[in-house]
């Protein structure tokens, strides 16, 4: 409960210290892929699971937010993730854009129709903005996420592959 807390204080302290730039609304959609490491008690192998979404977001030059809704038919989760931006002191405003995140959500996994659980998950991930147009760009990421409050999952890792359009 007290990781809980403290990632909760985590993710106000990001919201709130956005600078006052300019923010670059978006909207996208997101491919991503969990490999599911199962509780050990209940089967010995792992879960993967594709999942497609959809993501509204904001973006100054520094910080990025975004909330996403994404699942499948076993599995479906909402989430809250927070980026910095990084190397851009360095290289200016480049095409290939690094980050470092945090992220926040809530899980719904019924795998098989033989269980129904909830719980929420938090977790890091890191990966690159590439630019294909001044109104489009690539998000690859690569996520690890702790799952609590489902007595199958212990934790999901994973790649994400996103096209978000500004407006």
């Amino acid at each position: 409960m007290s990781r809980s807390i403290l990632l909760f204080t985590l993710v106000c302290t990001l919201l709130s210290a956005q600078q006052e730039n300019e923010a670059f609304p978006f909207m996208g959609a997101t491919l991503t892929t969990h490999s599911i490491d199962l509780n050990s008690d209940i089967q010995t192998s792992g879960e993967n699971e594709t999942v497609l979404g959809i993501r509204y977001g904001k973006q100054t030059l520094d910080w990025r937010t975004m909330f996403t809704f994404s699942g499948n038919s076993a599995l479906q989760s909402f989430s809250v993730e927070i980026d910095k931006i990084l190397l851009d002191e360095l290289f200016g405003t480049p095409k290939v854009r690094p980050y470092l995140g945090a992220t926040l959500g809530y899980l719904h996994y019924d795998k098989d129709a033989v269980s129904d659980n909830s719980g929420y998950f938090y977790g890091g991930n890191l990966g690159f903005l590439l630019y294909a147009t001044d109104r489009i760009d690539v998000d690859l990421s690569y996520h690890y996420y702790d799952v609590s409050g489902l007595d199958q999952i212990e934790s999901m890792q994973g790649a994400n592959l996103s096209l978000h359009y500004f407006f």
